[in-house]
C-alpha cells in the first residue's frame, strides 16, 4: 500500500469521528471524540511526513484531556500551547504550509481554554481550524483529509446555523 492511500485512509477514520463530534452537546463529549479523530490525523501525517502536523496531533490531544478534566491552571494551558509551537517549529519539514498546523493548533488551542464553556464559541473556532487544516490537507495530497475537514467543516457551520435558528426561535434563551 502506498504512503498517499495509507495517509489517507488514516483521515477516512478522523473524518467519521470528527463529524461524529460536531453533533456532541456537551463540550467534555466534543472534546473526547475529537481525541480519536486527532490519532487518525496523527497516524496519517506521520505516514505523510508531513511532522509539523503530527505533533500538532499530539498535543491536541493532551489539551483535550486537560480540557476534559477541568484542569484550570495556567501554567498547563500555556505550557501546551507553547509545546505545540515549538515542536511545530522544530519538527516543521514542509517550509511555510507546514505553518498551518502550528497556527490551526494555536487557534484551536487557546480556545479551548478560553471557551471550554462555550458550546457556540468552540464550534465556531472549531470550524476555522478544519478551514486551516483543509488547505494544509490539500497540500500534502491528504485527499481524504481534505474531503473530511471540508465536510466537517460544512457539518459544523450547518449545526452552528440551526443552533441559532433555534435560540432566535425560543425567546427564552435571549435570541
Amino acid at each position: 500500500m502506498n504512503e498517499i492511500l495509507a495517509g489517507n485512509l488514516c483521515s477516512l477514520g478522523a473524518m467519521l469521528s470528527d463529524a461524529f463530534s460536531s453533533t456532541r452537546k456537551k463540550n467534555s463529549e466534543i472534546l473526547a471524540v475529537q481525541i480519536i479523530s486527532q490519532v487518525f490525523y496523527g497516524a496519517g501525517t506521520v505516514i505523510l511526513k508531513a511532522y509539523s502536523s503530527t505533533a500538532q496531533n499530539i498535543v491536541a490531544v493532551l489539551r483535550n484531556l486537560a480540557a476534559i478534566r477541568n484542569i484550570k491552571s495556567r501554567a498547563v494551558e500555556w505550557g501546551l500551547i507553547l509545546l505545540g509551537v515549538a515542536l511545530g517549529i522544530a519538527l516543521n519539514n514542509r517550509g511555510l504550509i507546514g505553518w498551518l498546523p502550528i497556527a490551526a493548533n494555536l487557534e484551536y488551542s487557546v480556545a479551548v481554554f478560553r471557551m471550554k464553556n462555550n458550546e457556540r464559541g468552540l464550534k465556531t473556532a472549531f470550524l476555522i481550524n478544519m478551514l486551516m487544516y483543509f488547505a494544509f490537507s490539500l497540500i500534502i495530497s491528504n485527499y481524504v483529509g481534505a474531503a473530511a475537514n471540508l465536510f466537517v467543516a460544512a457539518a459544523t457551520a450547518v449545526a452552528l446555523i440551526r443552533e441559532k435558528r433555534g435560540d432566535a426561535a425560543d425567546p427564552g434563551n435571549g435570541g
